[in-house]
């Protein structure tokens, strides 16, 4: 599987990742991962609604993603799109290989404390994301594609 960007957006697909990700990096594939919206058909249905013609949208439990990682032998750009830090930290302990990870949004909550103005973590959230970054995985803020990428040890 050719991961090109792997990220982590409580929108899922919306209008950043249509208008400025699947056109810069020409995505073809775009793999949510989230193991409750991997059981919900309808919401699955309407996120592949939600994606530009020529962008295929499949929505993976965390343990059917990991299975489709070791069969993919694909060439075709795709994207990991997460919910939380939950979701893509449960895939990486479960041993899928990633490099790099971005952060376009995650919003506030009442356990949530703002990191920028449009990401806010939980102090778990914040010792997951501190583990991964041990782990020797880069994670960095970037809403958009034309934005600097923000190394997230810088904010945490």
């Amino acid at each position: 599987m050719k991961v090109v960007l792997a990220r982590i957006d409580e929108r899922l697909v919306h209008g950043q990742v249509i208008a400025s990700w699947t056109k810069q990096l020409q995505i073809k594939r775009i793999l949510i991962v989230d193991d409750s919206l991997a059981k919900d058909s309808f919401m699955s249905d309407v996120m592949a609604m939600a994606a530009p013609t020529g962008v295929r949208v499949e929505v993976l439990s965390a343990e059917n993603a990991l299975a489709k990682d070791k069969e993919d032998t694909s060439d075709e750009n795709t994207m990991l799109l997460f919910k939380n830090v939950a979701g893509a930290y449960a895939l990486i302990n479960a041993g899928f290989k990633i490099d790099r990870l971005d952060i376009g949004n995650i919003g506030s909550g009442p356990t949530r404390k703002p990191i920028t103005k449009r990401v806010f973590m939980s102090s778990e959230e914040i010792s997951k994301i501190k583990e991964l970054c041990n782990m020797g995985i880069y994670i960095y803020l970037q809403m958009l594609h034309s934005d600097p990428e923000i190394d997230v040890k810088k904010l945490i």
